[in-house]
């Protein structure tokens, strides 16, 4: 029986009133659409039609509604019963591409299919599996989640796109604007103002982005071209196709998902219970076929894959609204948008500082929770060289990429997520280092 934390105000199985539940459904939904850029770059890298960006990006929505929901539910072998909502999962982009390049949306969607399989299989084995994922791995996996959006925070936070451009000063400025105003809700804020911090603070961000022309005019003649109303729709959406050849590299991004989601679940469980020790391994199990059930179905019906989002699993923690009703909310309404291509196309033109700052503050989060869940399991030595040798290899591969360019062929995968890689190396050392070395025959004493 887990005890509920004192920082809650709508704990897990609590439902918040229905207007107060609508605006956090909202303030997790304007996290979600952070991704939508990629469908976006996507498709437009392939050459697609306005048409194709608007009707890729309009299905991911409705599977990521789908995905949320499921996740949300608690049925029996079904859904982990927590908020863990979806957006379209970063650590499919390379892969999709690469798919999308080879054989068009309708290879990608094929190999999508294929990967959310994948998923259901390690779903079913996770019970099996338990040892190797101790404490102190699950908090590494929570830990290089939270690494994983550094990058991404740190830029996007400082106006940057690519290496070597200057700093954007009226971006930063946003930015630390728009971040000054969640800390200070969060910090100094008292009673349910604490449930809005992050939409109060996208709210004036997006006011910030507006008057200082963040948003350019031709984003908004776009929004103004959308139609209110509109059903998601593209030739040829369920058209698919399978490459072999591109199923090893599908495995590798499907086993990252698996990980990635089976660490925003721990940090679930985890601010939830108060007493939290280990893992559930049966609800990470029923949470893990939800996700691979919300991969698929992107597939099915014409979106980019998708995945947890440990962003907004952070924003229930840093905003104290964990209830799983949230997620019915946010997933419903996140299917509805898909419906309306102008609401869905404002979601999607976010400006860069505002989602920087954004990221920034639930990154925050995520890495002390890792952090704590890690510390909690107690240190000894040889969680001491299973944790911190993989972070520092792990912490490499970010960090000096050019290091392991020269690996090739079926390991090259392996290095392509910190994740995966740090999380390899810690379930081998650790595993290595339980092992007790043989003792010789001892000789009597005469």
């Amino acid at each position: 029986m887990s005890r509920r934390p004192e920082n809650l105000i709508y704990a897990e199985n609590e439902r918040p009133p229905l207007p107060v539940l609508a605006l956090l459904g909202v303030q997790h939904i304007m996290l979600m659409s952070s991704s939508l850029v990629l469908p976006v770059v996507l498709v437009s890298e392939i050459g697609g039609s306005f048409d194709q960006v608007r009707g890729v990006v309009a299905l991911t929505m409705v599977a990521c509604g789908i995905g949320t929901i499921g996740q949300a539910l608690r049925a029996r072998g079904f859904g982990s019963g927590f908020l863990c909502p979806n957006l379209c999962g970063p650590n499919f982009f390379g892969v999709s591409m690469s798919a999308a390049w080879l054989g068009g949306l309708p290879l990608m969607r094929g190999m999508t299919i294929a990967a959310g399989l994948i998923e259901a299989i390690f779903a079913r084995l996770i019970h099996r599996l338990g040892f190797l994922f101790p404490p102190e791995i699950t908090g590494l996996v929570v830990l290089m989640v939270g690494e994983s959006l550094v990058p991404l925070s740190a830029s996007k936070f400082m106006g940057i796109s690519f290496p070597d451009e200057p700093i954007s000063g009226l971006g930063l400025a946003v930015a630390a604007g728009t971040l000054a105003i969640m800390i200070a809700i969060n910090v100094w804020a008292r009673g349910k103002l604490r449930l809005y911090g992050v939409l109060v603070g996208m709210v004036a961000g997006y006011a910030l982005s507006l008057a200082t022309g963040m948003v350019g005019a031709e984003q908004l003649a776009q929004l103004g071209r959308s139609p209110w109303v509109a059903v998601p729709w593209m030739e040829g959406m369920f058209q698919l196709s399978i490459r072999w050849s591109l199923l090893p590299a599908f495995l590798i991004a499907s086993i990252t998902g698996a990980l990635k989601t089976m660490g925003n679940l721990t940090m679930c469980e985890k601010i939830n219970d108060a007493d939290w020790k280990t893992p559930d391994l049966n609800s990470m199990g029923n949470g893990l076929l939800a996700d691979s059930a919300a991969v698929a179905v992107s597939g099915l019906i014409g979106g980019m894959a998708s995945d947890t989002s440990a962003s907004n699993v952070a924003l229930s923690s840093a905003s104290g609204a964990t209830s799983r009703y949230i997620g019915f909310a946010a997933g419903g309404l996140f299917m509805l948008l898909g419906f309306s291509p102008k609401i869905s196309g404002l979601l999607s033109v976010m400006p860069a500082p505002v989602m920087g700052a954004i990221l920034v503050f639930v990154t925050a989060f995520m890495l002390m929770s890792g952090l704590q869940i890690i510390l909690g399991s107690g240190i000894d030595a040889r969680k001491t060289f299973a944790i911190g040798i993989a972070l520092i290899f792990g912490f490499s591969l970010d960090m000096l990429p050019g290091l392991y360019a020269g690996i090739t062929g079926w390991l090259r995968p392996l290095f392509d997520s910190s994740l995966t890689f740090s999380t390899v190396i810690a379930v081998l050392l650790n595993q290595l280092l339980r092992t007790r070395p043989a003792r010789g025959p001892t000789v009597a004493a005469r």
